[in-house]
């Protein structure tokens, strides 16, 4: 084999900058002598990636470098993959072919943040192979916004079937920038846990970390890490490696980490790349990096707003919980309070004992040996709860343990479009191993071909899936307001936290609407109908500043009569047409702007200080708007539930001028004037 010619330098080069579309295509591995450089940018040309192949008797693996708007942000970037019996596929391993090309397409989305996002990258790919291995490819995009690759084993003789030993991957960040991780005690976990502020190098070595992981830099440029497209393989977490984060893949119970057929593709490597940090809740890059959707037909798609009896303790109308709200009449109360306010799901789920709706003798949530999901427990009148909802145009959700659908998922879903539910919220996954993860798309797939919606709890975070999965609605996956049923963690400061990390990886379920706020002082925890942090308008700018198609009213309907801020509730849509996020500031403040149609709605959400906001206008474009605004008043400091309405008539040359009090906020509504 002779080293790569001149000729060849100039061409790949020239292709990978866009003035040629293919590469080398070899009919034999290329033998490379010395370390080669292959440069791509973004679209905009302010994301640029530099893939290091380094010689072939090095034994060395492929390492990338990255730039944004000129300045290093990641550097000397491990790219491998160690498969049982033969370890390393890129270590020693010549080059078969490589080549680029670009793409720019318009992708319509049914229910998120955008109704369309554009799908716009270059893309460089390379073969490789190693004597006695497998053949693999690496796939690198890089968009505006982001760089994404992937690992892919394709089909090859001799071998259709694969073991990964190990994913080497890492992540090497320039600088010191300052770090928003969450430290996880192992790999079976909920995903719940508070937001850790440090800098990258005083991250605890040796410690699992979650996924997305943000990084701040002092110029404003802010980095997540994270992946697209999770199917059939384990999901990543961090560790600190001589500071490098290197990636780690969930172990199944056995230890190993992927077995699967021939071929093969790892998920997408992320890092999602802003010159703020409200670029990364901008960014549709892991929607684009997934499949299109695998349902043909979406038109049963159809999310909205829900009640959530189990978040207030099953209260039915006089603020303590009362024993029968499996009882047909305490159901009316809650049906007829979503039919009345415009909430288009009313759930049914467990007792007082935390015991759900289907048959199993053992008490509590957790299934038992005689679970049996496609039955209803003796005494639950179902048909009729069901029969009265329908009569009132609300649709049903429930819950369920996913232990409970194992082994028989189909047979559970179809059961449960007999009975009439509309939508499932399955718990407790508490792994993200590739069983787990397999278990999840079983559940999506089943639940589309019997046409119910499906919110996943105490799971891993979104990778995108609702592209593949549209009835997939939401992800809990974050340490969200259920826990100030038993606790005082989920502050402000650590709800926006969440917002800037765990939300930058799509939609998020929060058990929103609670009703009671209280100043830190007076918090004290009550399981049934609980407290919460944050003003009134702190609380109402959750249902615009979190992407959420589902998200819960979760109070009981009484704590809601006559409440200033519940008619925001009423009228504020649940999915939109364009995002923009105004103002954002990890953990202390996030101004975000949707459009739904030609109206615009505004939430901020504030924590730690009060503040005084100067809102540019800009994003609402020609015309005249009406503008209802509700916001924290002079009465908010003493009592956080008050608040003022006001309304006005603006245009886009204005600004729009708040005071905010400490851990509040305001939403606003601007319709045109016609």
């Amino acid at each position: 084999m002779k080293p790569l010619s001149a000729s060849f330098l100039i061409r790949s080069f020239a292709a990978i900058c866009g003035i040629g579309l293919i590469g080398l295509v070899s009919a034999a591995p290329v033998r490379i002598t010395h370390p080669v450089a292959r440069t791509i940018q973004s679209p905009d040309g302010r994301l640029k990636v530099e893939l290091a192949i380094p010689p072939l008797d090095s034994q060395e693996t492929p390492k990338w470098s990255a730039t944004f708007r000129g300045k290093p942000i990641l550097t000397d970037c491990k790219l491998d993959l160690d498969i049982v019996r033969e370890g390393s596929l890129l270590s020693g391993a010549a080059v078969l072919r490589e080549s680029n090309r670009s793409g720019d397409s318009r992708i319509k989305v049914l229910f998120g943040k955008a109704d369309h996002v554009q799908d716009r990258y270059a893309e460089y790919r390379l073969s490789l192979k190693a004597p006695g291995k497998h053949q693999i490819d690496i796939t690198l995009r890089c968009y505006d916004d982001a760089i994404a690759f992937r690992y892919e084993v394709p089909k090859q003789e001799g071998s259709n079937k694969l073991v990964v030993q190990d994913e080497k991957t890492t992540f090497g960040l320039s600088g010191d920038p300052t770090s928003y991780i969450q430290y996880l005690e192992n790999f079976q976990t909920s995903h719940e846990h508070n937001i850790t502020t440090t800098s990258l190098h005083e991250i605890k070595p040796d410690t699992l970390l979650d996924t997305p992981a943000t990084f701040a830099y002092p110029d404003g440029t802010h980095l997540a890490i994270t992946e697209a497209a999770l199917r059939h393989y384990p999901g990543m977490s961090l560790m600190n490696s001589n500071q490098s984060l290197a990636c780690k893949l969930a172990p199944k119970a056995d230890g190993t980490k992927v077995e699967t057929t021939l071929p093969m593709k790892t998920p997408w490597r992320v890092v999602l790349v802003g010159d703020r940090a409200g670029a990364l809740l901008e960014s549709n890059a892991l929607y684009c990096l997934n499949e299109p959707s695998a349902i043909k037909d979406t038109s049963w798609i159809k999310p909205g707003k829900m009640s959530w009896p189990w978040w207030n303790g099953n209260v039915v109308s006089d603020g303590k919980p009362d024993p029968p709200i499996f009882n047909l009449e305490s159901q009316k109360l809650y049906i007829d309070f979503c039919a009345a306010n415009n909430i288009a799901f009313h759930s049914t789920i467990a007792d007082n004992t935390d015991t759900p709706w289907y048959f199993q003798t053992k008490p509590g949530i957790a299934p038992g040996p005689d679970t049996d999901v496609t039955k209803v427990r003796p005494g639950l009148d179902l048909p009729a709860i069901l029969q009265y909802a329908r009569s009132k145009g609300v649709r049903s959700w429930t819950w369920v343990h996913q232990g409970a659908l194992r082994g028989h998922v189909e047979e559970a879903f179809a059961a449960f479009e007999r009975l009439g539910w509309s939508g499932m919220m399955v718990d407790f996954f508490d792994h993200d191993d590739q069983d787990s993860v397999e278990h999840a798309e079983a559940i999506l797939t089943a639940a589309a071909k019997h046409h119910i919606l499906i919110h996943f709890h105490g799971i891993w975070k979104p990778t995108g899936w609702q592209r593949t999965f549209p009835n997939l609605m939401n992800h809990e996956g974050s340490l969200n307001l259920e826990y100030l049923k038993w606790s005082n963690r989920c502050t402000p400061e650590h709800t926006l936290n969440v917002l800037s990390t765990r939300m930058v990886a799509g939609p998020m379920d929060y058990h929103l609407g609670g009703f009671r706020a209280v100043n830190a002082d007076k918090f004290a925890i009550h399981f049934a109908a609980p407290n919460v942090f944050g003003t009134r308008c702190f609380m109402l700018a959750a249902y615009v500043c979190i992407d959420n198609p589902n998200p819960m009213v979760a109070d009981y309907p009484d704590a809601y009569k006559d409440q200033p801020g519940f008619d925001f509730i009423k009228l504020v849509p649940t999915w939109w047409d364009e995002t923009r996020v105004l103002v954002s500031d990890v953990g202390k403040v996030l101004v975000t702007a949707r459009r739904k149609g030609r109206s615009w709605y505004v939430g901020c959400m504030s924590s730690t200080i009060s503040r005084d906001l100067d809102i540019p206008l800009e994003f609402l474009g020609s015309g005249n708007y009406n503008v209802t605004r509700w916001s924290d008043s002079a009465k908010t400091e003493a009592d956080p539930n008050e608040l003022a309405k006001k309304q006005f008539m603006v245009s886009s040359h204005d600004k729009l001028a708040v005071h905010v009090c400490r851990d509040g906020g305001f939403v606003a509504q601007f319709t045109p004037i016609k």
